[in-house]
């Protein structure tokens, strides 16, 4: 998964070149849309799942250098498993970052994202269960959940160019996926999106 986000990030800088140069005071807004490539730390058979995420995000230029960022995207992240086994869980998260830019067009950036999950599903085949529903039901203990906030600490590159921006950002996850497990489990969150800046 870092080999991908290493390749997304080579692509944009060997197209550095001139671009909107952005000033004091500008205040941008910009529908995205894109993959998320997911998986699980500490799961011996997870392996990367691809899906789509898309929103909007709103940047603030306090120079021509630095600006901020906050947005809101949608995403369907977790992992796949042998067969056609999958973890599917669906976020609204609010992604903030600083942003700095060491070329016209092209900035550094990280930040933090919590996020709310708003659905979680197993599925197995033609078969899909609520994986909120099954802990409740085969576990019935409040120290074993997963829990409905999360919170990722994004980091990575964009590109600018005419107003059409690619942005590849890796997200560490920092909230255990599920409590009271001995192995801590964390996600794991690739997403690349393209966007246009208004």
């Amino acid at each position: 998964m870092k080999k991908i986000f290493v390749m997304a990030v080579a692509a944009m800088m060997a197209t550095v070149s001139a671009t909107a140069q952005h000033r004091e005071g500008d205040i941008t807004i910009q529908p995205r849309v894109g993959i998320s490539m997911s998986t699980l730390t500490n799961w011996d058979d997870a392996k990367m799942k691809v899906n789509l995420a898309y929103g909007v995000e709103f940047e603030h230029f306090f120079t021509e250098d630095f600006s901020a960022a906050a947005g809101l995207l949608f995403t369907n992240q977790g992992a796949k498993f042998e067969g056609e086994n999958q973890m599917k869980l669906y976020y609204a998260a609010f992604p903030i970052t600083a942003n700095y830019y060491v070329l016209p067009g092209l900035a550094v950036k990280a930040g933090v994202q919590p996020a709310y999950r708003v659905k979680a599903q197993l599925k197995d085949g033609d078969m899909t269960v609520d994986f909120d529903r099954y802990i409740e039901t085969v576990f019935n203990d409040d120290d074993f959940n997963m829990p409905k906030f999360e919170l990722e600490i994004p980091v990575g590159l964009s590109y600018e160019y005419n107003g059409i921006t690619l942005d590849a950002r890796y997200n560490f996850g920092l909230t255990k996926l599920i409590t009271g497990i001995d192995d801590a489990i964390y996600q794991r969150v690739i997403v690349v999106t393209l966007g246009y800046k208004f």
